[in-house]
């Protein structure tokens, strides 16, 4: 890519861009039929494209219509890339499943398709947060791992189990220590959906469910509401409508109930390997595409020691790069301490240059 995309990259991504949108960027729905029907945006800015990147989402109810997430895309195709990003039905639904590969390689297809008329290189794979684990099946599936031109990784994590635990306990073990980290309780129900049907109860699970989702379609994306016990307004409103039984199971999910612990582990202990198609590691040995990893140090939602263990994951001497960055957390960029301020811009432009080189 150009300087220019770089300098585009650059100006847009760094803190000092705040919430501003890039401007001649054009967004098309397009409907897609597989297995099952999905929806993808393509993304296109003013000037002729010189590569395309398919963004996989993190896990949220909105999909690329997240503000923060639009607004990533835009920046992108502002550079210089055509964009794909597909609204994920599992993720729409917050749920984490193995059909989520199968959904993103119709993206991919799309995403190629156009690459090959328009007469550009092999698509690149981006992935935020949870979008990282579909995002590695796939570029280690046959008939796609050689059909890639880079696979990204932002946010993304190695251990599954280690993560859903961190997410409620804000514990984690690094270099045989365990480590307590800042958390963001807001995600809490979310994990607690997923393990829904290994938590053993009597109150009405898919109302217990629709509370979860209600917690988090009213509480993600205020910042405010990570502090204490500062959602806890929010859950009693949800909760005042349950049953006595599902009120405590409902609390509990949300991490205002000292039952949240024991349930979490007692779930995952029943699910045995339910979750076995999460852990992205086998996957990764068999990734044939250059590899970037970025990951924030304060990343409240996947600790930044999930990077290192995906490095560690790939074959020796696979071509990868790990850039760890005080500028970027899990759901947005800050500007950095005046101390920090030199290696920071350092490691950002590393990430713009891996964004446009790629």
């Amino acid at each position: 890519m150009t300087v220019a995309s770089r300098v585009a990259l650059a100006a847009w991504l760094g803190p000092w861009a705040g919430r501003l949108v890039p401007g001649g960027v054009t967004r098309e729905a397009h409907r897609l039929e597989g297995e099952r029907t999905m929806s993808v945006y393509l993304y296109r800015g003013s000037r002729a494209p010189g590569g395309v990147y398919v963004v996989t989402p993190g896990m949220h109810f909105l999909g690329p219509d997240d503000p923060r997430l639009d607004r990533f895309c835009r920046v992108l195709a502002r550079a210089g890339f055509l964009v794909v990003a597909p609204l994920l039905p599992d993720f729409l639904a917050l749920q984490v499943a193995p059909t989520t590969t199968d959904d993103l390689a119709m993206a991919f297809d799309f995403a190629a398709d156009r690459a090959e008329r328009e007469g550009l290189p092999a698509p690149m794979l981006f992935s935020i947060s949870f979008g990282s684990q579909p995002a590695i099946a796939l570029a280690a599936r046959e008939g796609y791992r050689d059909r890639l031109g880079a696979l990204l990784l932002f946010g993304g994590y190695a251990d599954f189990e280690a993560v859903v635990r961190f997410s409620v306990t804000g514990k984690v073990e690094h270099g045989g220590e365990i480590h307590a980290l800042p958390r963001d309780p807001l995600n809490s129900p979310v994990v607690f959906m997923n393990l829904l049907p290994y938590l053993e109860t009597e109150a009405d699970r898919d109302v217990v469910r629709a509370a979860w989702r209600a917690m988090v379609e009213q509480t993600w994306g205020k910042m405010e509401l990570k502090e204490g016990r500062a959602r806890e307004p929010f859950a009693r409103a949800i909760a005042a409508k349950l049953s006595a039984k599902e009120k405590v199971l409902f609390l509990a999910g949300c991490g205002l109930h000292p039952s949240a612990p024991d349930r979490l582990v007692e779930a995952m202990e029943r699910a045995g390997d339910a979750f076995a198609f999460a852990d992205p590691r086998p996957n990764l040995a068999r990734v044939r595409a250059p590899v970037t990893l970025v990951h924030g140090r304060d990343d409240d939602v996947i600790p930044f020691f999930e990077a290192e263990k995906l490095a560690s994951a790939l074959r020796p001497g696979h071509p990868h790069e790990v850039l760890l960055t005080g500028m970027y957390g899990h759901t947005g960029a800050a500007l950095p301490k005046p101390k920090d301020i030199a290696a920071e811009l350092k490691t950002m432009l590393r990430v713009v240059t891996s964004l446009a080189r790629a």
